[in-house]
């Protein structure tokens, strides 16, 4: 037994790496996550109480209204949502990464809190369903779950769309590659149940077809702005490795992470490549002065042209010596001949050297 409790700590704090780093942005996520979903219950509130009365005021023209028969289950629309949502939970949970795919769910589902804070009471409408309640004013210590006028957008489809977004980037990779045909029938199965919640709410009437429309826009806009977010600017960065790294600094052994990284690593390497060109090259330590000079050949007794390289310090800057001749080929031009070093490490002279240094 304790050998079982020692394997379970083990692997949770391996996974759940409570660093101040993790706590402090999960934290974070949670507290930004709970302040817009508490003031969109606000402007839900203003929504309603602004909304005109559907008895006196004729609904909207919808045309999914025309083609979808109405039917009075509310709870079918609360149960799925609990489908969707309590697995998704699972998943973020028990993911090899939690902490990073908990706070990228709910920096998501505030984003989408905070543009339905800004449009729920702008524009009011008529409540599609007959039967709805009122907010009577008490805006900021009254929670209804299905209010008059609570109309753009949904958020019951904004949670649907979240967790299948979730699923579908982040639940295929859990399934080994000879089970990857589960994985499709799963989101297969995910994406249906997300489409046919939305007729739900339809045929609820608990929205006008725009407002799910437009929380399917919404919702996958906000999770894949989030998901560049992490990837760019805090992932490819090496930024809150505590939390998007829980297993340490080590390589992520997944054959899809290895290859992104090594794109990341390749284009690092260009990108600096690139900045080492733009810059000067620095000053070399060894750097030479060009001498021309004359000097007679001993042999032929004809004078020569002759290069001679010498160091900033006056030392020559090679431990040879090169004689040019006039005639013969490229070949037999060049000739070495030792002489003393002057220096302790031999500068190697660029390109082609036609140097004859001597020590006049």
């Amino acid at each position: 037994m304790g050998g079982l409790w020692e394997r379970f700590k083990r692997w949770f704090f391996q996974r759940y790496k409570f660093t101040r780093q993790s706590i402090f942005w999960t934290l974070f996520c949670i507290v930004v996550f709970a302040l817009t979903l508490y003031f969109m219950n606000v402007m839900a509130n203003v929504a309603s109480y602004l909304s005109p009365d559907n008895t006196k005021v004729p609904k909207m023209s919808d045309r999914l209204f025309e083609a979808i028969p109405s039917i009075q289950l509310l709870w079918l629309t609360d149960l799925a949502d609990a489908l969707l949502f309590v697995p998704t939970i699972i998943l973020v949970l028990t993911h090899y990464r939690p902490l990073y795919l908990l706070c990228k769910v709910l920096l998501t589902w505030a984003l989408c809190n905070l543009m339905r804070i800004t449009t729920v009471a702008i524009t009011s409408f008529p409540d599609p369903r007959d039967g709805c309640m009122h907010s009577v004013g008490e805006f900021f210590t009254t929670f209804l779950l299905h209010r008059c006028g609570d109309c753009m957008f949904s958020g019951h489809t904004v949670i649907f769309v979240i967790s299948a977004l979730v699923w579908t980037s982040h639940g295929y990779h859990r399934f080994p590659k000879r089970y990857r045909w589960l994985a499709w029938i799963c989101m297969l199965f995910v994406w249906a149940l997300t489409f046919g919640s939305a007729i739900i709410v339809i045929a609820n009437r608990a929205h006008y077809t725009v407002d799910v429309l437009v929380a399917f826009y919404v919702a996958g806009g906000n999770f894949y702005i989030w998901t560049y977010i992490f990837d760019h600017y805090i992932e490819e960065k090496g930024r809150l490795r505590d939390l998007t790294h829980p297993w340490g600094d080590g390589p992520d052994p997944r054959p899809h992470a290895q290859e992104r990284e090594q794109k990341r690593q390749l284009r690092m390497s260009n990108d600096a490549e690139k900045a080492a060109m733009a810059e000067p090259p620095p000053a070399s330590t060894y750097q030479t002065r060009e001498i021309q000079m004359q000097s007679v050949d001993i042999e032929t007794e004809q004078p020569s042209n002759s290069h001679v390289y010498y160091t900033n310090s006056g030392q020559p800057a090679n431990n040879q010596t090169y004689n040019i001749n006039q005639q013969g080929d490229d070949q037999d031009r060049i000739q070495a001949v030792e002489q003393q070093p002057y220096l302790d490490q031999p500068m190697q002279l660029p390109g082609e050297l036609y140097t004859h240094p001597e020590r006049q």
